[in-house]
Order: C-alpha cells, then structure tokens, then sequence
C-alpha cells in the first residue's frame, strides 16, 4: 500500500539541493517514519512543498515529490498534494492552517508555533479555528509534545480522548552515546546544534557567544546547523562570524546526521535557546543521550525534556538567562558532570525503539481499517 506524507520540508526545496535532506528536526521525522512504514510493508511517498519548482527525487529509497508553490499558495498546495496521493495520507505539518484534510486521516503536530507574546489576537483566534478544523476532521493527531494536547484541550472542543496521542521524539541511545575522551581538558566547548534561524534562537545565541568568549579565553563555540541562502539572518550570522573579533574560537558547519554525533560528544555544553516554535527537540535529546551539559529554554517540549538542575538547566528565552547558565556551566566543571550523568539517564526513556513501538500501535490499526475500507488501493 502506497501512503503520502505531506509536508512543507523535507529535502532541501529552499536552495534547490533536491538529493539531500534538509537538517532539521522535522525533516529527521519524516525520514525515520519513513522507514517504519517500510518496514511495516507499506510505500512511503513524500509529498513537500518546493519553492525551487516541481521535481521529483529520492532518498534512501524513499520516493519524494516537490510540488511548486508561491509565497501564498501553501494552503492550496498542501490540497493538491493530498489529491495526488493514492493511498492513505499522513499531514506531518500545516495543521494550524485551514485545510481541506481528506478523511480518515492522521495529523502530526511537531510543536506549535503562534507561541509568540508579539502576535496578534485576531492571529491566534484563526489558528484555534483551523486546529479546531483539524481535531473535527482528522481520525488521529499525534503530538510530539505535551503543550500541543494542552492547547488543544483547554482551546478547543472534541469528546474522543484517544484524538490526541503523545509520542515524544526520539533518540538512538545505542549511536549517541558519551565518550569522554572526545572532550579536551585545556578548553571549553560550547555548542548550539540548531538551524540558524530566528525562532532556533540564533540571535542570543551570538550575543552569548560575544560575551563568554570577550570573558573565557579557554572557550570555543561551534554553530552546527544548516542555513537558508538569501535569508537576512543567514546573511547577518555569516557577517558576525567573520568579523568578530574573537573569531578563531567561532566554528560554523553545516553536519549531516552521522556527523553530529562527533559534534556533540566533543561539546562540554550544548545551548538549546528556542524562542519559539519548539517541539520535543531532536537536538536536546541527542545532547542528553551523549551526556552533555545542556542549557535549553522553558519553550513548546523542551519542559517535557530538561528538569531544571538535575538533567540541565531550564531558562526563560532571554539571552542575559542564557549568558549566566551557560556562564556556571563554563565555570563549574563539577555541575557540568552531574548534568551530563543525569541528562543520559534521561535519554534512555526516550529510546527510538519506544519511538517506533509507539507509532506501530498508531500506524498498524488505521492502516487495517483504511484497506478494508477502499481495498482497491492495496498494489
């Protein structure tokens, strides 16, 4: 059986590289959802939004289908995505738009993002609408945080208790895993392993970095994450790395996934500074489950992750909270072990294996009832 995934990323559709994936937390969903309906007989086909034209690809024998879309055609695109779909559909993202979502099938909330002080009334009112839409339409609607089920049960209104279903993201604890020999006694390396956007919280990020490296000479920052090209904070971030003052201490890559492995079992500490728009973050579990000393923000499903002094250190979104946790941090190696101990206790409650047990039990009942239901679709 054919089954679509919708979503608005998953190969790099922003700079046109249709051979590789996009490096960010939900593209890394996507891809191991994938290989679960794979491996529970199905056909995965990968349904995204391209703003570089129509094309199709694929990876790791995952077809991919780029559908061409404008600046305003997001909504429109996401329905003719699903109408090219011959099989069950999965919306892995969108869900806070008005669409026409076909029956019978199943949403992913990967964290909300309209959690933001700044935006306006008449804003929010129209995401509760189209969740509200997608909770009356949709058979399912996994989470991957516990403030989306809380949103949605004190915002809007359903009566079926299993509509809702928490499955936190996951981690390989086997793959990423410490090895202190990685780490160097003579400095500190500090690293944020996020994309460089605004909501990743790319901007106190560098202004931390200003002030811990002006203060530590013994300490190094490395920025692992993929950018957007044309993007203004791509172009404000590549201007301060290269002028700043301090800049042999600053690092930049852009890392495929195997490679973060190494990134952070070298990192004494790893910040996790979301602003907004934040699920249950690849980033901070694989942080955790290599037993660094992390440094997250209270936003979306980092609070389901990081407990405040016993696993890592939980600060409001503010780059002067930031600065002194990650301050101690620099300045009390001791704190920084205890972190890490607990931080990969932690990680192992949230193993990929229970991941995929989670999903299965979700994906094996609906798949069933949607091939009895049209069994012309089964090839």
């Amino acid at each position: 059986m054919r089954v679509g995934i919708l979503t608005h990323s998953f190969v790099d559709g922003y700079n046109g590289r249709f051979e590789r994936v996009f490096a960010g937390g939900l593209e890394r969903y996507m891809f191991d959802l994938a290989l679960l309906l794979q491996d529970l007989g199905m056909r995965p086909e990968i349904h995204q939004l391209s703003f570089q034209g129509a094309f199709s690809s694929q990876v790791g024998g995952i077809d991919v289908y780029g559908h061409a879309c404008g600046p305003d055609d997001a909504v429109k695109v996401f329905e003719q995505m699903a109408d090219a779909v011959d099989g069950p559909v999965i919306y892995a993202s969108f869900l806070w738009h008005p669409l026409r979502f076909r029956p019978h099938s199943i949403g992913i909330c990967h964290g909300i993002n309209w959690d933001r002080g700044d935006g306006s009334a008449q804003e929010k009112a129209q995401v509760a609408g189209a969740i509200q839409g997608a909770l009356d339409h949709l058979q399912r609607i996994v989470s991957v945080d516990s403030q989306f089920v809380t949103y949605c049960r004190s915002v809007c209104t359903f009566n079926d208790p299993r509509k809702l279903v928490f499955i936190p993201n996951h981690v390989d604890t086997r793959r990423f895993r410490p090895d202190p020999g990685m780490r160097r006694a003579d400095q500190v390396r500090v690293l944020f392993p996020r994309r460089i956007s605004w909501e990743r919280g790319v901007i106190p990020m560098m202004i931390v970095a200003d002030r811990i490296l002006a203060r530590h000479p013994d300490v190094v920052v490395e920025f692992a994450g993929d950018v957007v090209e044309g993007n203004p904070i791509t172009r404000v971030f590549r201007f301060w790395m290269k002028e700043h003052p301090h800049r042999h201490r600053l690092l930049h890559h852009v890392l495929s996934f195997s490679e973060m492995v190494r990134a952070y079992q070298k990192a004494d500490i790893v910040v996790i500074p979301s602003i907004f728009s934040e699920g249950t973050s690849f980033s901070c579990l694989e942080a955790l489950s290599c037993g660094a000393a992390v440094v997250a923000t209270d936003v979306g499903g980092l609070n389901d992750l990081v407990i405040d002094g016993y696993n890592g250190l939980l600060v409001p979104p503010d780059f002067e909270a930031l600065e002194a946790a990650v301050g101690r941090c620099i300045e009390n190696r001791g704190l920084r072990r205890a972190l890490g101990r607990k931080a990969r206790e932690t990680a192992r409650a949230f193993d990929r294996s229970r991941w995929r047990l989670r999903w299965s039990r979700v994906l094996r009942p609906w798949l069933a009832d949607w091939a009895a239901r049209s069994p012309g679709a089964v090839d």
